[in-house]
């Protein structure tokens, strides 16, 4: 029995009941003679997803000395244990790969309870693996750092990326403020969304759509486990140039790969990106 899809134009996949809708609305254009207005995505912006609820969407929780995913992430690699945490310097991105527990960079990210059997997500400690990502990105040690997350398809089949640029910065201690309301003193959770998002909604659709292509499928190719990224940053320490006295610049930091090439260059990031919201 043939599967009741179909495809529009752009190639994607429409369910029975969206083909059916367009349909009448065809229908009714022709029987009234009337072409339906057009919109044209020019000028639209499109917001964050981290503006909305994280409870339903694939979420990792980087603190100073350790990191864990959301069970939204768990659950979507259900009955696996063990994963290997990698980093893409040029890209500042994370990713979890699924593994084996025999994989020498392989780190235990869930657990399943004995009474249940239910999985659940564990909290991962590496001083060192944390340290390394902090420095990368000029974040505040004593924040926390919560990025939503994507599955992507890669040399090693589906894993989670993260896009570490996108992340929104929390301030260990909640504010105090009066409620209007109530004329009550309360607390709340300060957060900081990125540069990026200053005085504007999003980036724009054409943006969006263009990322959302290229982000299909992911090459672990320049990814570092947490022992290759030590390794990485001990070679950048040892290749640090010291501009002669008097040039009035300073110091550069080379990564060891063709400075030409994106990310050969350290840059400092501010600590507390973007506006409170």
């Amino acid at each position: 029995m043939a599967e009741n899809i179909e495809k529009n134009s752009g190639g994607e996949v429409l369910s029975s009941e969206e083909a059916d809708l367009i349909r009448k609305l065809v229908k009714t254009r022709m029987e009234t003679n009337r072409e339906l207005e057009y919109e044209s995505f020019d000028g639209y912006e499109v917001p964050p997803r981290t503006q909305f609820s994280m409870l339903k969407k694939p979420a990792i929780t980087i603190k100073h000395g350790k990191f864990a995913c959301n069970m939204a992430a768990i659950r979507l690699f259900e009955g696996v244990r063990y994963v290997i945490p990698m980093v893409n310097s040029n890209k500042k991105r994370f990713a979890i790969v699924p593994c084996g527990e025999e994989e020498s960079a392989s780190v235990e990210w869930a657990r399943q309870r004995k009474n249940d059997g239910v999985w659940t997500n564990k909290e991962v400690t590496s001083v060192d693996f944390t340290e390394n990502i902090f420095k990368m990105m000029g974040w505040n040690r004593e924040c926390r750092y919560k990025v939503h997350g994507r599955i992507a398809n890669s040399e090693r089949g589906l894993i989670l990326v993260f896009d570490l640029e996108e992340a929104i910065m929390f301030e260990p201690r909640k504010e105090e403020y009066v409620d209007p309301a109530t004329g009550e003193t309360k607390k709340r959770q300060v957060k900081y969304y990125p540069d990026f998002y200053k005085d504007r909604i999003g980036r724009s659709y054409h943006d969006y759509a263009s990322a959302r292509q290229i982000s299909l499928f992911e090459s672990t190719e320049s990814y570092m486990a947490p022992d290759e990224l030590a390794e990485e940053k001990k070679r950048e320490e040892k290749l640090e140039i010291s501009i002669p006295e008097g040039a009035g610049s300073p110091m550069m930091v080379v990564t060891g790969k063709d400075p030409s090439s994106a990310g050969a260059v350290a840059a400092s990031v501010p600590e507390r990106p973007g506006a409170a919201i």
